[in-house]
Formats: structure tokens, sequence, C-alpha cells
């Protein structure tokens, strides 16, 4: 291999190199955007990208949140089962109050 050749193969690696850590923190940042935001995002990702991305370990990480074992649950607002257009703020229940958050689904 000529010099030439080593130099324009360095050059190439470095650029796929440049714009493979671009892409990693784009998605960094995606996956702690809002789960909207996030989904705008992965609706446009080539399937490609999927091979080529630590996606768990990266998705483990940005949505680890920084709550401990006794730290009050932050301050959210959901709509009502019963009346769609209304909602109601975790703030408003007062501790006499049992409060269940159920995440996912049984089916």
């Amino acid at each position: 291999m000529t010099e030439s050749k080593k130099a324009w193969t360095i050059r190439v690696l470095m650029m796929l190199l440049v714009a493979y850590v671009a892409f990693l923190g784009f998605i960094w940042w995606a996956m702690r955007q809002p789960p909207e935001k996030f989904a705008g995002v992965m609706a446009r990702m080539p399937v490609a990208a999927y091979f080529v991305l630590p996606f768990e370990t990266m998705w483990t990480r940005a949505r680890a949140g920084t709550l401990n074992a006794g730290d009050p649950a932050p301050d959210f607002s959901l709509v009502r089962l019963e009346n769609k257009t209304d909602k109601i703020q975790l703030s408003s229940l007062t501790a006499r109050q049992p409060v269940v958050l159920v995440f996912g689904s049984y089916t």
C-alpha cells in the first residue's frame, strides 16, 4: 500500500468515526426527549442503525432516571378515564388517598 493510499484510508476511517460518534450523540439526545419527540426520530430511523448502535444499553441509561427508594414521586398530570377532557394532578391528591400507578398492560 502506498503512503497516499494509507493516508486516504486513515482520513476516510476518521471521517466515518466522527460521523458514527455524531450519530450516536444525536440518538442519545433523542432518547432523553419526551416520548412524542423520540417517537418522531425513531419513526425515521433506518433499520440498519439498529445493528450498528448499542440501543438497549443507551435506552437503559437514558431512561434510568434519578429517583431512589423513598424519594417523593415527581408531580405530573394525567387524563381521567371517566372524562377524557378532565385532568388530575398527582399533587392534588391528599396523603389519605391511596394512589396506584399502573404502567404497562396486562394483556
